[in-house]
């Protein structure tokens, strides 16, 4: 299961009674996307509520592609989004607070440890697939990027 899997809305049940309507806490299911970021579900949000989910669109939704928002870049987005959370040396405490405050949603800090671990595996292959196959430059980014998750 990817980590956008395990991504839900912050005051879930909040943004229900605003809306007036029932959808998934998932942050990056399909009818949550429709419904948070498509035109009148917008205008029934507080306007600190409606701001973050703005930002969150601006950030992750912006994309040209026809089948935008269910393209899969909104959750590419959100991926390098936690890998430089990482990089910037937070845990997943701290990776938690920070996407709570920045876009009202949150995970469990056990799923994004799993994901930052699952994360570091996949580039420890990549990695040893670049060195095997002769491709130096390959195998140093991935070591790079590998050593910027482990610190």
């Amino acid at each position: 299961m990817a980590i956008t899997d395990k991504i839900y809305v912050k005051n879930h049940r909040q943004l229900v009674s605003q809306l007036e309507t029932r959808f998934p806490k998932g942050a990056f299911a399909g009818a949550t996307l429709d419904l948070l970021y498509q035109g009148e579900g917008l205008a029934k949000l507080d306007d600190a509520t409606r701001d973050r989910v703005l930002d969150f669109a601006e950030d992750f939704l912006d994309c040209a592609c026809e089948a935008n928002p269910h393209c899969g870049h909104p959750e590419e987005k959100f991926v390098r989004y936690l890998l430089e959370l990482r990089a910037q040396g937070l845990g997943p405490d701290a990776i938690v607070d920070v996407m709570g405050d920045d876009y009202m949603v949150y995970a469990y800090p056990g799923d994004v440890l799993s994901f930052l671990d699952q994360s570091v595996r996949t580039l420890e292959a990549a990695e040893d697939l670049a060195d095997v196959d002769g491709q130096p430059e390959a195998a140093e980014r991935a070591r790079s990027l590998r050593s910027d998750l482990v610190r």
